[in-house]
């Protein structure tokens, strides 16, 4: 299926009483869906994807669905894409004494805007993990290399002449959904290259270091949604082969899969809140 022909059936809630034959049957009659892979998607959190599926026939999949009680929404593929672009930002201050609450943002690209908290409309937050090898020879001489290149590196040399480190890294992020002056942005904070503090402070620490970005995020922005539920994902199937194509093998956690989550919560939450 085409890209630009990809929807994502995504159920938000199941009915009160919906147990698991309903939802298979709901899903098998609604979205021709096999009974086995039904039954394996009806099991997933929520929100959840159950099915990608053809962008044409989505309107008479939501009318089928929607009518037996479900509440779900069908993006398409295009829409996630058209969702605002993420402005990587290298620095966020607060304004002190600042009621409500106000922040300047520092982008990647070097401009700078404020925003309040009260315009902050969610907060998603949660990690990624990116595996890297190095393969040690006995020259002494080592290469370092994405995973899936690895196996056919290792083919290129006898067993008794390399050993194989695997490194593991694992990088905090927190987007912010804004809506400033009728306009939506994503602001992305990343790991160590996001500095958080106050207007004149020059000795911010990293998102890194404070263990739980998320609480703070709750404490200076009350009234924004707050979603930590990025670990129990299960992406979509061409998600996950874009993020192999990439040489990204960390499963559900991947850079791929975050830029998809991210702008699908999005749109999940504006569906449901109107903002």
């Amino acid at each position: 299926m085409h890209p630009t022909k990809t929807a994502y059936l995504t159920v938000i809630t199941w009915p009160t009483g919906f147990d698991e034959p309903k939802r298979i049957k709901a899903l098998v009659e609604c979205a021709a869906m096999d009974p086995y892979q039904a039954k394996l998607a009806c099991r997933r959190n929520l929100p959840g994807v159950m099915a990608t599926i053809d962008a044409d026939v989505r309107p008479h999949i939501l009318n089928a669905m929607h009518a037996r009680g479900i509440l779900c929404i069908v993006p398409s593929h295009e829409e996630i894409m058209a969702y605002p672009q993420a402005e990587i930002a290298v620095g966020i201050d607060q304004f002190p004494d600042a009621n409500p609450a106000r922040f300047v943002v520092e982008s990647s690209l070097g401009a700078h805007w404020t925003f309040t908290a009260e315009q902050v409309k969610l907060v998603v937050s949660g990690w990624i993990k990116f595996t890297t090898s190095t393969v040690q020879t006995d020259h002494s001489a080592s290469m370092s290399m994405i995973a899936p290149v690895e196996s056919a590196m290792i083919k290129a040399i006898s067993t008794d002449q390399y050993h194989v480190n695997r490194h593991t890294k694992v990088t905090d992020l927190l987007d912010l959904h804004i809506r400033v002056d009728g306009q939506l942005k994503l602001v992305r904070l990343i790991g160590p290259r996001t500095r958080i503090g106050i207007v004149g402070d020059n000795a911010r620490p990293s998102l890194l270091d404070d263990t739980k970005p998320v609480e703070l995020a709750e404490l200076l922005m009350p009234d924004a949604q707050i979603d930590t539920e990025f670990h129990d994902f299960d992406p979509p199937g061409n998600i996950r082969r874009q993020a192999v194509k990439n040489g990204n093998r960390s499963g559900s956690l991947t850079m791929e899969s975050w830029a998809f989550y991210s702008p699908w919560v999005g749109m999940i939450e504006q569906a449901m809140y109107g903002w």
